[in-house]
């Protein structure tokens, strides 16, 4: 499996090319936002580590290109950021990335996160619904319903992580769950 690492700090490309490639992965390495897409036609990667701060294009510029262009169906885009805030994250997930971690990275869940990915990746695609047809508060609701249904997956039905993971108590999370119906 190809994984093509995207990040200007040198450090940070370089340990996750050796821990990644210890686990058995083909890397690749990108340090400018600009470079990326071109790397993607001659690598042809299954997966794509991104930082959003990158100099001159980027991460998130980057992410909304792959997202228009719809590679990020077909190619899992995990970000990377130090400086992310939930409003980030919820904008990274809107654009369709695989999930978004934190840094300093904590590498056994990136790997984890890397597994999820390529299961994902390997089952069938799910229909990509598209809220447009609808009026917004209707659009809010079902955009928010899908989000809640793809956490839940993601972490295997465990409430307790999907309400940390959305950053919600676990109550609203439970109120959440009822007015959407969602059986747990």
């Amino acid at each position: 499996m190809k994984i093509l690492v995207v990040d200007d700090e040198r450090t940070i490309r370089e340990t996750l090319k050796e821990i990644l490639e210890d686990e058995g992965y083909q890397v690749f390495t990108e340090e400018v936002g600009s470079r990326v897409y071109q790397r993607i036609k001659e690598i042809k990667p299954d997966l794509i580590i991104l930082d959003l701060f990158l100099p001159g294009t980027s991460g998130m510029e980057v992410l909304e290109k792959l997202n228009k262009e719809g590679l990020t169906e077909k190619i899992p885009v995990i970000i990377v950021s130090g400086h992310g805030t939930v409003e980030t994250a919820v904008k990274t997930m809107k654009l369709k990335a695989f999930d978004f971690i934190e840094k300093p990275i904590k590498y056994e869940k990136l790997l984890s996160t890397i597994n999820e990915a390529v299961k994902n990746r390997r089952e069938s695609p799910e229909k990509i619904c598209d809220y447009s047809d609808l009026p917004l508060r209707q659009a809010k609701e079902a955009f928010e319903k899908d989000y809640i249904l793809s956490v839940l997956k993601k972490f295997n039905g465990d409430l307790k992580k999907s309400a940390n993971f959305m950053e919600i108590d676990i109550s609203n999370l439970y109120r959440k769950l009822n007015k959407y119906g969602i059986n747990q």
